[in-house]
C-alpha cells in the first residue's frame, strides 16, 4: 500500500468506485484511501478456484515434460497451487503477466524466470515468443476459465506447444431488481478491470448520471464499449497505479 500511495500525489475530493471481488475492493480502498480519496465498494465479481480431479492429472501429466508454466494472474497462481501443492520439476521455467502475479510466483515457487513489461497476456506472449528458441517447446498456461486466448494464439502458430489449464473462473454479480441508482453510491468515477466487472456492474447499478470510466486491459474497454459506457480512459499498465495515471491524464 505504502508504495503505491508513496509515488501518486494525493487524491482528495476524488470518489472512486471499485468493482473488483471484495477482497480485492478492500486492498484498492486502503491504497485509495491513503491518498485521501474516497473509495467505495461494490463488489461486481467473485472468483471461484475450479476443483476438478480432471484438472488435476493433466497438471500431473504434463508437468515433467512442460518447459515454460505461464500466470496471468495471482489468482491463477494460488489457484494452481490448490490444485497441485507441490514443489515443480526443476526444469521449469515461469513466466508472469505483471509484477504482482510474478511476486506471488517468487513467494511460491522461488522464481519468475520471465515477466512482461506491459502487464498484459499479449506483450507476455511476444516476450516468451521472443524467448522460445526450440522447436516445440511446451508451454502450461494456468488462466481464468474465462480467459481469452492470447497465448495460445501467439504461441502456437510459432511452433510451441500449448496446454491449457482453467483453474479458476470469475463470476458476475448477479442482477438486482431494482437496481441500485450510480447517483445513490457517492462516486463521481468508475474503475472497471474486467469484462466481467462490466457484466456485475450493469447487473447491479442503473447509471442515473454520468460517470468517468476507467478500464484496465483491451479486453475490458472492449466489453465496457460494447456494453453503451463511454471509456474516459484506459490504463496503460494493469494496476491501481495504471487507473490513476489515466484518470490523471483525463482530468
Amino acid at each position: 500500500m505504502a508504495d503505491t500511495a508513496g509515488r501518486m500525489k494525493p487524491l482528495a475530493g476524488q470518489s472512486v468506485l471499485l468493482t473488483r471481488d471484495a477482497e480485492d475492493c478492500a486492498q484498492w480502498a486502503r491504497e485509495l484511501e491513503a491518498m485521501h480519496a474516497t473509495a467505495v465498494i461494490l463488489p461486481c465479481i467473485r472468483c471461484e478456484n475450479i476443483n476438478a480431479d480432471e484438472i488435476r492429472e493433466r497438471i500431473t501429466k504434463e508437468l515433467p515434460r512442460t518447459d515454460w508454466l505461464v500466470f496471468t494472474s495471482r489468482r491463477g497462481v494460488a489457484a494452481f497451487i490448490a490444485l497441485h501443492d507441490a514443489p515443480l520439476p526443476e526444469q521449469i521455467k515461469i513466466a508472469a503477466v505483471g509484477t504482482a502475479t510474478a511476486d506471488a510466483a517468487v513467494v511460491r515457487f522461488g522464481h519468475a524466470d520471465l515477466v512482461s513489461e506491459l502487464g498484459t497476456a499479449a506483450s507476455l506472449a511476444q516476450a516468451l515468443d521472443a524467448t522460445l528458441t526450440d522447436p516445440g517447446a511446451r508451454v502450461l498456461i494456468a488462466v481464468a476459465e474465462n480467459a481469452g486466448r492470447t497465448l495460445e494464439d501467439v504461441l502456437g502458430p510459432a511452433g510451441a506447444i500449448c496446454t491449457r489449464l482453467n483453474v479458476y473462473r470469475t463470476v458476475a454479480a448477479r442482477e438486482l431488481k431494482p437496481k441500485r441508482a450510480f447517483s445513490t453510491l457517492g462516486a463521481d468515477t468508475i474503475f472497471l478491470t474486467s469484462p466481467s466487472a462490466v457484466t456485475g456492474l450493469l447487473n447491479q447499478v442503473e447509471l442515473d448520471r454520468p460517470a468517468a470510466v476507467f478500464t484496465l486491459g483491451p479486453a475490458t474497454y472492449k466489453a465496457a464499449e460494447a456494453a453503451g459506457l463511454t471509456v474516459t480512459g484506459q490504463a496503460r499498465s494493469p494496476s491501481l497505479k495504471g487507473l490513476l495515471e489515466a484518470m490523471r491524464c483525463a482530468i
